[in-house]
């Protein structure tokens, strides 16, 4: 099997369990984030992820297309902001349907690519740092495997 294909493999699994999840309202926010302090309840997350995956699989096929760095700027910063704070006023059922949306676009992403598409290097600026990385590196810590994370989290806090 490819590295793309269990990608998709992957992606496919977690949309599934994430059409599956409980509509269970807000409840209480998780535990704070080590790093950031911050204490997010299910719309926080759902806001988060239905921002998130349009966002970084734009800035992948971005990449694809030539360009050798992705990140957040402070615009890209300030709307990762908001879907994290506007979560709750866009309702469940719309935040699920906007992450099933992102996950279709996410899926369309790795059938446009190849394993050798992996290796592409670019440079990434996190919100502290900008290191060099490589495509895979993208896909897996910032698009499928933070999806996953994501699942995880919201299943702690239906807890």
């Amino acid at each position: 099997m490819s590295e793309i294909e269990e990608l998709q493999q992957r992606v496919e699994a977690v949309r599934r369990e994430y059409a599956a999840l409980p509509r269970e309202g807000w409840g209480e926010p998780g535990p704070e984030d080590e790093q950031t302090g911050e204490r997010w309840d299910r719309g926080n997350v759902l806001g988060h992820v239905a921002e998130m995956l349009p966002y970084w699989t734009g800035q992948v096929r971005a990449v694809l297309d030539g360009a050798g760095d992705m990140g957040r700027d402070s615009v890209g910063m300030a709307q990762r902001r908001m879907g994290i704070d506007s979560g709750r006023e866009a309702g469940e059922d719309g935040l699920l349907t906007r992450v099933d949306e992102g996950m279709a676009g996410l899926e369309a992403l790795l059938a446009d690519m190849s394993d050798a598409d992996l290796d592409r290097p670019l440079r990434y600026r996190g919100s502290d740092s900008r290191r060099d990385v490589d495509l895979r590196y993208t896909m897996e810590h910032i698009l499928v495997g933070h999806l996953e994370d994501h699942l995880e989290q919201l299943r702690a806090l239906d807890g």
